[in-house]
Order: C-alpha cells, then structure tokens, then sequence
C-alpha cells in the first residue's frame, strides 16, 4: 500500500542520517513526508518499532522530541516501544529519560 512505502521511504532516510541523528535533521524528514500536520499515530507507532529493530534509540528518543513538538499525545504504547529500542541497545539513560518525559 501507498502508506506501507511511505513508511518505509521514511524509516531509509532517517536511517541513513546515522544512530546519533539530531532533532532538527528528523523534523526535515519529517516535514517532506508528512507535512506540518500531527501524524497518524499508527505510522509513528510503525516508525518507532522500525528503528528499534535497527537498533537506534537516539534517533527513536529524537524522534519521540520531533513529535511533541508537533503536538502528537505521547501515550504508554509510543513510550513501551521507544523503551524496548533502548533495552536492546542497553541504553538505560536514554530509556529512563523517555520516562521522564511522558
């Protein structure tokens, strides 16, 4: 589906930013692919489970940034998977601030 390919454009170019991509880098990604809108939180739910299992939490913690930015309800679920990406990488810092941040 046309939203399957989206998603998986998106997850490629934050990809090829690198593990330690900057807030402002993931928010221009961002902008092209879904505008300046609140973004479905299925696709960020995706997205988020995506780069976890490539093993980047900086980039999913920045991510988590990007989205508040734009207004997006951190809920337990963004959260639960944002943290599982630090568990595999064992970056406990990055996971407890995710916490603190909700």
């Amino acid at each position: 589906s046309a939203r399957c390919m989206m998603l998986d454009e998106l997850c490629r170019e934050l990809e090829c930013l690198g593990r330690d991509a900057k807030v402002g880098h993931i928010g221009t990604i961002l902008d092209r692919h879904l505008g300046s809108s609140v973004p479905d939180p299925h696709i960020v739910t995706s997205l988020l489970s995506k780069l976890g299992t490539s093993k980047r939490p900086i980039q999913v913690a920045n991510l988590l940034v990007c989205l508040r930015n734009r207004k997006l309800e951190q809920d337990i679920y963004l959260a639960s998977v944002a943290i599982t990406s630090c568990r595999k990488c064992c970056e406990w810092g990055t996971a407890l601030s995710i916490l603190v941040e909700m």
